[in-house]
């Protein structure tokens, strides 16, 4: 907290750069006769001058059950676009040991999109969590995860994508194709069908893009967060920021924190220190 040197009749502006946060600046207001008025300034961190100090595997709430449950049924998790699996298994120690920079992105990332999906129920029936429908991850990235999933999750879709008047307030159709370059090469022969939604900032914009395989009979996720920015985009200017480059992982968690953080045990399975 601090004091502006503004006389009444004044008009005023302030303008905070903190060190490891975002240049912020208040809105334009004017200095009335009377006693001081505060203004609330709220400070989103810089991403790059943060690090997630993340929870053990051991010590994951049990809000995170679902979150196990399907690390435990994924083999060979690879980074996004590349061949080579992190682990075996990203489980335990494997889990709690990943290091490197776009390692260490991708697992924020996936933390990230598990509490939002794990948050919000498909809205057709209501009965299941988009995350529940996630059977195993095949890849992990800074801005999304590839997963298998139960089929009846594309069937949801499409009846989201047909019947979308009905669900206008919380999401709208977007163009599937630009994310077939998102399935892995050695599945893109497979490929036979895809449908896109996307939820809208009151949702937490997170694009859900189910695509059908055959031979195998599968379905396959690609999900993400605000990959476009523009949810990123509304809250910094409703804050007036100033932001360069595209989204980060530690803007989803400033998001979420804004959106979510007064509720009762908000964990994101990390902290940014």
């Amino acid at each position: 907290m601090f004091t502006l040197p503004v006389s009444t009749g004044e008009v005023a502006v302030c303008e905070v750069d903190a060190r490891r946060f975002r240049f912020s600046h208040s809105p334009v207001f004017f200095r009335s006769p009377g006693p001081p008025i505060r203004k609330r300034c709220q400070l989103l961190r810089e991403p790059k001058e943060w690090t997630p100090r993340f929870t053990r595997w051991s010590a994951l709430a049990t809000a995170f059950d679902d979150f196990k449950r399907v690390l435990t049924k994924s083999p060979k998790v690879t980074l996004f676009r590349e061949v080579d699996p992190i682990a075996d298994l990203l489980v335990g120690a494997a889990f709690d040991w990943m290091s490197g920079e776009h390692i260490t992105l991708a697992k924020t990332a996936l933390l990230n999109a598990y509490f939002r999906l794990n948050l919000v129920s498909e809205p057709v029936s209501g009965d299941r969590t988009w995350f529940s429908f996630v059977e195993s991850v095949i890849a992990i990235g800074r801005e999304r995860f590839l997963a298998f999933v139960d089929p009846e999750m594309e069937t949801l879709v499409r009846q989201i994508h047909t019947h979308i008047d009905q669900f206008r307030a919380d999401y709208e159709r977007t163009p599937a194709d630009n994310h077939r370059g998102n399935v892995p090469a050695a599945l893109q022969s497979r490929i036979t069908s895809m449908i896109s939604i996307k939820s809208t900032h009151r949702k937490g914009n997170f694009q859900l893009t189910l695509t059908r395989l055959s031979n195998p009979d599968q379905v396959l996720l690609d999900a993400d967060i605000d990959e476009n920015g523009a949810l990123l985009r509304h809250f910094l200017d409703l804050f007036k920021h100033k932001i360069t480059g595209g989204t980060h992982p530690h803007d989803i968690h400033e998001l979420l924190v804004l959106q979510e953080g007064q509720t009762a045990r908000f964990d994101l399975g990390y902290r940014l220190e």
